[in-house]
């Protein structure tokens, strides 16, 4: 096998980590040809028998944990990682490339900024707003921010918010996307699932006049709690009874299907307005958690109202989230309407706090340029010489 410029690595026993990883291939930031994606064989991940596989535009390499440690990356390369397992001692131990933590979303959560993230060589974040998370958390100092360990790239890790169609005008729905239950109990636990979150989306409906709601689940809903897959689908069938409400299963696990499936069976016969999306709806609001939909609305300029269970806002993040978030139902009514009578008075100024780069290169349209620049800034930054 020849030797990389660089390579992916996933170390994850969930299906979903491949799909999450997918938008950066079809963006063009990562490529079979420059940075294939390794995948350490579990049974489980999906690809655990497999001697190679592919998915959608990718190649997938497996490879076991002893070959985790000699990817066949050029000395200087770089190995990047979108997910901070502990599996990932098996290929940092190797320095003879650098190795890089781009996660794969950009959110708000505490748990988006771990002391895991020093294990890496260096950390790609979206912008001042992670930057901040890793400082307030005592993670890294001010001085190796200015000396460059924290790269700055803007919303080249943020995925895309798919085939929908933004339109805030005359969109036909209003996504709800509700987070996972996360781990390390209730301080990273922002599911609004079980806090009324469809009962505040059906209020959104009801406020914009519109009767579609299109419910987007997190890829790891029920992973810890699968009694929250059973709340979610309760009360999507008793709105279904007024409203029409659709899934959108793109990335959604075996459990969250298998539930959804039986509930449309039993919608059908009921009389529920319960269905599949087709993942290209147009939609004019999303109503989502404290989690990586915040950044994918602000990369995908679609209005968003943020419900924000179990967090308070930080100072910098404060401004925008008094303006569009909502705890319940009398501050959504209260803050909603003003909002959407000029979102990006708000979501402009966000977007600038959020995404923000360490080089030019790093926001051009061309996914291959900012690989080209990440590639560069890592074989000279100086920081470890």
């Amino acid at each position: 096998m020849p030797e990389f410029e660089g390579a992916v690595y996933i170390d994850s026993p969930i299906p979903a980590a491949v799909r999450q990883v997918s938008p950066f291939f079809r963006q063009g930031v990562f490529s079979n040809d420059r940075t294939p994606l390794f995948m350490r064989r579990r049974i489980g991940s999906g690809f655990g028998l497999l001697a190679g596989s592919r998915a959608g535009d990718m190649g997938i390499v497996p490879v076991g944990r002893a070959g985790a440690g000699r990817l066949p990356v050029r000395r200087g390369g770089a190995v990047f990682y979108p997910f901070n397992g502990q599996g990932n001692l098996h290929t940092v131990a190797n320095r003879s490339y650098r190795h890089v933590l781009v996660l794969h979303g950009e959110s708000n959560k505490r748990a988006s900024a771990r002391p895991a993230a020093r294990l890496y060589d260096y950390i790609c974040v979206a912008g001042d707003l992670a930057v901040d998370r890793y400082l307030s958390a005592g993670i890294f100092r001010q001085a190796e921010v200015e000396s460059g360990r924290l790269i700055r790239v803007g919303d080249t890790f943020v995925q895309s918010l798919g085939n929908y169609r933004v339109d805030p005008d005359q969109g036909e729905a209003i996504l709800y996307a509700p987070t996972w239950e996360g781990y390390g109990g209730t301080p990273n636990d922002h599911s609004s699932i079980a806090s009324g979150g469809l009962a505040m989306a059906d209020e959104a409906l009801r406020l914009t006049g519109r009767d579609v709601l299109v419910i987007r689940p997190h890829p790891y809903l029920g992973l810890l709690r699968p009694t929250l897959v059973r709340s979610l689908l309760g009360d999507a069938c008793r709105l279904a009874r007024r409203r029409r409400v659709l899934f959108d299963l793109s990335d959604s696990n075996a459990l969250v299907r298998g539930a959804v499936a039986l509930a449309l069976a039993a919608g059908r016969i009921g009389g529920a307005r319960l269905g599949r999306a087709s993942g290209r709806e147009s939609v004019a609001l999303c109503l989502c958690d404290v989690s990586a939909m915040e950044s994918i609305c602000l990369k995908a300029r679609l209005p968003h109202v943020i419900l924000p269970r179990n967090f308070r806002a930080p100072f910098r993040l404060k401004p925008f989230h008094d303006r569009k978030s909502a705890q319940d139902l009398e501050q959504l009514r209260r803050r909603l309407p003003p909002y959407l009578a000029d979102p990006e008075a708000t979501d402009t100024p966000h977007r600038e706090q959020t995404f923000s780069v360490s080089h030019p290169d790093l926001a051009a349209a061309e996914g291959s340029t900012r690989i080209d620049r990440l590639l560069r800034i890592v074989a000279d930054n100086e920081f470890w010489r």
